[in-house]
């Protein structure tokens, strides 16, 4: 399954980049105030001399999932997020590893921010999530796109005042 979401950010793409989606602060609260995840750890981070970053997150979300994916995973599910930052392309590439059922699942994406009009950007997201379980994964793949997309949606809330309250617009 392939899908994007696109949110509009009330800053420029230099900004964004540089002082928001890098920042550590702003990631540790995104996850852990505004989207409420148990757990969030930056396991590695690197910016080579070209520009180019790299970062490891492990994450663990809270909340309802379906009685199925209980069944799954039992009460909680982890996973890994490791991304790449191209700075000639302006990309942000990534791939989620869940760990349980992780041989089971693969989960990738890209985003960028496009210009929409002064100190105003579009984050664009391209998401595949693919779920290989006889009789479930189309279910897990669609419960996972409306969880992805309900989190871009309070993170888009919450980026958007975080740039109001730094005064990054």
């Amino acid at each position: 399954m392939r899908f994007r979401c696109q949110h509009i950010f009330h800053t420029d793409i230099d900004t964004y980049w540089s002082q928001i989606f890098f920042d550590h602060e702003y990631n540790r609260r995104l996850y852990l105030d505004a989207l409420g995840f148990r757990r969030w750890e930056m396991l590695e981070f690197e910016e080579l001399p070209n520009g180019v970053r790299r970062r490891k997150l492990f994450l663990e979300p809270q909340g309802s999932a379906p009685a199925f994916i209980h069944k799954l995973v039992g009460d909680s599910i982890g996973y890994y997020e490791e991304g790449t930052f191209d700075p000639h392309r302006r990309i942000w590439s990534y791939r989620i590893t869940l760990n349980k059922l992780a041989d089971k699942a693969r989960i990738a994406g890209e985003f960028w921010v496009e210009p929409r009009g002064p100190k105003q950007v579009e984050r664009i997201c391209d998401v595949d999530v693919n779920i290989d379980i006889f009789g479930v994964g189309g279910m897990v793949e669609r419960f996972i796109e409306s969880q992805t997309r309900a989190n871009y949606e309070k993170a888009t809330e919450f980026t958007n005042a975080w740039i109001r309250e730094r005064g990054l617009g």
